[in-house]
């Protein structure tokens, strides 16, 4: 797998180096799948739902199978494989930047700027966006280009086990005084039905005002779920990859990934089997010990981040066979065009299931909307491949790049090329 040919329009402070190496495009083509996969898995609803829509979709041994492998195998995994890439990618442009470390770390800043407004429009259409979420991160991400490769992988593990979640949780149950209890509220509910009622019911001028309204919301479950460490830790994660030149000498280090993945693999397994047990003993009492919850919550965890270092590394692995190399192909494609991809998926995925487009949501069981995950994203390979021959970015990816250099960058391939 041969790097694309450098460019020769390259802008001002980028190294003129093979700029992109086809495996890790592959790998953030199939974070992209499997994002498809979790959220065609929820009818594209980025919160939860009235209980009723459930029952009367949700139910069923083709719900139960379709939910427990994409529980167990994808929710949860995919936003921090993409964190994990993201955090790779800052690496590759640190290390092939020829700025001064100011310059760069300037219009890096200036670059996730750009990456918040395309976010947060795309939070206006679907409020379960990640990239305004990268774009505040990605700030926090900046400090630690410069620390050695210790600290950030130290700093790195702790975050993306959720280590201050786990220890903001210990001291509320444990140490701090008990707090009074609040009375019975039908706040939630009426919450839950109000985003139905938009996300069936509404046009986007409502869908848009309503998601803008709740962006507050979002970023509070990010940090008091610990997704937001979780995914800075799996940006730190990246850039020590990147650092340690993992991927760019992948041939030099594949014993390192034979052996993460062995031990990732394993551990999946034992983390696994240990919260399935634990669900055994205390799946249907109605109010499960504390400890109980804490050691569930620590499991998973765990189990998400091994899981994510297993994809990474496993498929690293397997795709140098000779018989892979068309799905690399077939995957690198969606990958160099994955920020137009990624939003490009949910343009389809709130038509298909949201009120103004054909109203699925709640309509047809969650197996089946899984299942559309596949003719989408076949799709998005044949697009992708299609665009990719005649311009070098995907429409997204050009109109970052334009803004982060403030003049508009060559879009068709040039015959050079």
């Amino acid at each position: 797998m041969n790097p694309a040919p450098a460019s020769t329009n390259t802008p001002p402070g980028i190294a003129n180096v093979s700029p992109r190496i086809d495996l890790i495009d592959a790998l953030r083509g199939f974070a992209l799948f499997g994002i498809l996969l979790v959220h065609c898995g929820q009818w594209f609803a980025a919160a939860q739902l009235p209980r009723q829509v459930y029952e009367a979709q949700g139910g069923g041994v083709g719900n139960g199978i379709s939910q427990t492998v994409i529980g167990i195998f994808f929710d949860g995994k995919f936003y921090t494989f993409f964190s994990f890439l993201f955090g790779l990618s800052f690496a590759l442009m640190l290390t092939r930047s020829t700025d001064s470390p100011g310059r760069f770390y300037g219009r890096f800043a200036w670059r996730l700027v750009v990456l918040g407004g395309i976010g947060l429009l795309h939070h206006m259409l679907w409020r379960g966006d990640i990239l305004s979420i990268y774009a505040l991160v990605g700030f926090a991400l900046l400090p630690f280009g410069r620390l050695s490769n210790r600290v950030v992988l130290v700093v790195g593990l702790l975050l993306v086990t959720n280590v201050p979640t786990r220890i903001q949780v210990a001291y509320d149950t444990y140490l701090a005084p008990p707090k009074p209890k609040k009375p019975d509220s039908d706040n939630g509910d009426k919450e839950v039905v109000a985003y139905y009622k938009v996300v069936k019911e509404g046009n986007l001028r409502t869908l848009a005002g309503f998601n803008l309204a709740a962006f507050g919301e979002k970023m509070r479950f990010q940090v008091e779920s610990g997704r937001i460490y979780i995914t800075l830790g799996f940006f730190l994660l990246g850039l020590y990859a990147g650092r340690r030149q993992l991927f760019q000498q992948f041939s030099r280090h594949k014993a390192w990934f034979r052996q993460r993945c062995r031990f990732t693999g394993f551990a999946v397994l034992a983390l696994t089997a240990i919260g399935v047990g634990l669900l055994a003993v205390f799946g249907n009492t109605k109010q499960p010990p504390a400890w109980a919850m804490t050691v569930f919550n620590v499991l998973y965890d765990l189990q998400s981040t091994c899981l994510t270092l297993f994809y990474i590394t496993g498929l690293s692995l397997l795709w140098q066979r000779p018989f892979w190399q068309k799905t690399v192909t077939a995957l690198a494609s969606v990958g160099k065009v994955a920020l137009s991809s990624y939003v490009g998926q949910s343009v389809v995925g709130t038509f298909l299931f949201f009120g103004y487009g054909l109203g699925l949501i709640g309509e047809i069981p969650l197996w089946q909307a899984a299942l559309l995950t596949f003719p989408i994203f076949a799709a998005q390979i044949f697009l992708s491949r299609l665009w990719l021959k005649k311009f070098r970015y995907g429409p997204l990816e050009w109109l970052w790049r334009s803004a982060t250099y403030l003049r508009v960058q060559p879009l068709r391939h040039t015959v050079s090329e």
